[in-house]
């Protein structure tokens, strides 16, 4: 559950931000790739096609800190 309401917070500053989701949403749609806590298999990160360095995230499911290998991909032609 979220600790704030931003959309009841500040409706105009809400309506902006969620429109350039939007657009980048639709900008980058297309293949994706999940990556999972190692721990308990919760899904921590969603990847668009191209290319991402390593990074470490801590789970929000399990609270274990987790560190992820660089990961490129691509659509074969």
């Amino acid at each position: 559950m979220p600790r704030i309401n931003v959309k009841e917070a500040d409706p105009v500053r809400y309506a902006q931000i969620k429109a350039e989701q939007e657009a980048l949403r639709k900008q980058f749609s297309g293949l994706t790739v999940a990556r999972l806590c190692p721990y308990c298999n919760h899904k921590i990160e969603v990847l668009y096609r191209g290319s991402h360095g390593a990074c470490s995230i801590k789970c929000p499911h399990c609270g274990e800190d987790v560190t992820l290998p660089p990961v490129a991909f691509r659509i074969a032609h």
